[in-house]
């Protein structure tokens, strides 16, 4: 298994999607608490289907060719970055909440897949990981011989 580096402020950040906490993470930011610089990962899904793992992640404004994905042992990561579509030297922003910049989400995978048949889809904005479950986790009907 692979070692990923824990950034609490990170993952304490998903609540800030709530509008309830929302304020208080910009007031993290402002004060520079957590670093100073605003961060942001997307949102991610993992579905277990009978043969595979599907992961969709919500990649808006990303595009897939600034995304990678690796695949360690059980552990999926996806990295990618979102630019900043407005030069800041010309606006002046009264309120911005859209983060840019670097991303990396890190899944610990249930089940063991098989790497070399793993395919990503994107489209409209959502990144779709289909990973086929190793031989040993997708279970397989045993028929039943019947004697006469």
């Amino acid at each position: 298994m692979a070692l990923v580096r824990w950034a609490p402020c990170t993952e304490l950040e998903t609540f800030g999607r709530d509008p309830f906490f929302r304020r208080f993470f910009e007031t993290l930011h402002e004060d520079e608490i957590c670093g100073g610089s605003r961060t942001w990962f997307p949102a991610l899904d993992l579905v277990e289907e009978k043969d595979c793992l599907v992961v969709r992640v919500e990649l808006p404004g990303v595009d897939p060719k600034n995304a990678q994905i690796d695949l360690q042992d059980d552990v999926l990561t996806i990295r990618g970055q979102r630019q900043d579509e407005v030069d800041d030297n010309k606006a002046k922003y009264l309120k911005r909440e859209h983060v840019f910049g670097s991303f990396t989400r890190t899944v610990q995978l249930p089940y063991h897949v098989q790497g070399d048949k793993v395919k990503a889809q994107y489209k409209n904005g959502i990144m779709s990981i289909t990973l086929p479950k190793a031989e040993e986790h997708v279970g397989r009907q045993i028929p039943i011989e019947i004697e006469k």
